[in-house]
């Protein structure tokens, strides 16, 4: 799990740092900046993000998790000594995955980024039973996508994938290829590439020359770890 820390006293960041490390998780990158921070977590794209709420003296930590959560749906977790009211009450209108005090214990962090993980598992793509629809967490709705209309799927960084639809729709999904995979296991998706899933019911063709399978115009490819499992499934005469 990677995790990004906002935090502006050098004394809490290095004790994040350090017990996140002691959890088996990655600190992936930090800053004590907002602006800066933003767009660090544009690019990086962390599973979670822990918080100061007081930044440089100012409640700028609130406005930033505010803005984290709507526009990247990250956790965000509030680090802070104030344990005030009217603090908490202002934090809690965002719905933060947790609300940590300082100096933060190892538990209270492990307890926090377990459950947040869980949650997130369980809520960015949710199959239904008799419909043989899925239900794609877009802002805050999820959106119902007919599988029989998904062309594919592929790898858009380590932690997300978009999903492409017939009317050429690209829904993003925060999942790695190999968790979509996992979601996907049972439904006619195949996995032809370390990067891409595709609806096997939906190929066109295969150009043996280039080692693509052609869905609708788009060229996917097949990788050599893949190309033995997707030519056994194959019936050419």
């Amino acid at each position: 799990m990677n995790v990004y820390v906002v935090e502006d006293d050098l004394f809490h960041l290095e004790d994040i740092k350090i017990t996140l490390e002691e959890l088996g998780y990655s600190c992936i990158g930090n800053s004590a900046d907002p602006v800066e921070a933003q767009e660090q977590i544009a690019t990086l794209r962390p599973d979670a993000v822990i918080l100061d709420i007081h930044l440089k003296g100012k409640e700028s930590g609130i406005e930033l998790g505010r803005r984290i959560k709507k526009l990247y749906e990250i956790p965000v977790f509030f680090a802070t000594s104030d344990t005030t009211k009217d603090t908490i009450s202002r934090a809690a209108d965002i719905s933060p995955a947790a609300y940590l005090t300082k100096p933060i214990s190892k538990d209270d962090l492990q307890a926090a980024l377990i459950l947040a993980r869980k949650q997130e598992i369980t809520s960015v793509v949710a199959t239904t039973d008799e419909s043989g629809d899925i239900f794609i967490k877009s802002g805050n709705k999820l959106v119902k996508v007919s599988m029989d209309t998904i062309l594919f799927a592929h790898t858009d960084s380590k932690n997300y994938c978009s999903i492409v639809t017939t009317d050429d729709k690209k829904l993003s999904v925060r999942y790695s290829i190999l968790k979509l995979c996992e979601k996907l296991k049972g439904l006619e998706f195949v996995q032809t590439h370390r990067s891409y899933i595709i609806n096997w019911n939906k190929i066109d063709s295969l150009h043996e020359y280039d080692q693509t399978i052609e869905i609708q115009g788009h060229h996917i490819p097949i990788g050599r770890t893949f190309k033995d499992c997707v030519y056994k499934r194959l019936k050419v005469i």
